[in-house]
């Protein structure tokens, strides 16, 4: 086969057969390319979103910011995360959130039974959700009483 000057086999199977068909995969590579080392030296610097994801799309980022501005000594950084919090969410963000919430809720049941089957103590699983391990103990025997039921 013919070598191409990128170094493709011209035909080889999952290669780009026609010019154009190269410029593109060369083209999105390369924006790929640079998204990782973007997020990469943004990450690097301390960023703790680097691919810029909306803060839902982050849930474990915006936790992780929340916490750190409840914790601060600085008496403004709650006030300041919550300001950009506030313009970064928009209403539909809001629903989006309290309906993912509402979802897990309901599901915290089966969540808890399952981490219980694979061995964790309720302690261990109230340590991971931020509930009680009596509360787990309860979504645990509530989840077994529904599985039980006819």
């Amino acid at each position: 086969m013919d070598q191409e000057p990128n170094g493709n086999e011209q035909g080889t199977e999952g290669a780009p057969a026609t010019a154009s068909d190269r410029l593109v995969a060369d083209m999105l590579g390369l924006f790929n390319k640079y998204e990782r080392e973007t997020a990469a030296a943004r990450a690097a610097k301390g960023d703790t979103n680097p691919y810029d994801l909306a803060p839902y799309e982050d849930v474990h980022g915006l936790t992780n910011e929340y916490e750190a501005a409840r914790a601060s000594k600085d008496p403004g950084a709650l006030d300041q995360f919550l300001d950009n919090l506030a313009e970064d969410f928009h209403l539909d963000d809001v629903r989006a959130l309290r309906t993912a919430t509402a979802a897990v809720q309901a599901a915290m049941g089966r969540i808890a039974l399952a981490a219980r089957v694979k061995g964790m103590s309720p302690d261990q699983i109230a340590a991971e959700t931020g509930y009680t391990a009596s509360r787990i103990t309860q979504f645990i025997r509530e989840e077994k009483q529904r599985l039980a039921a006819p």
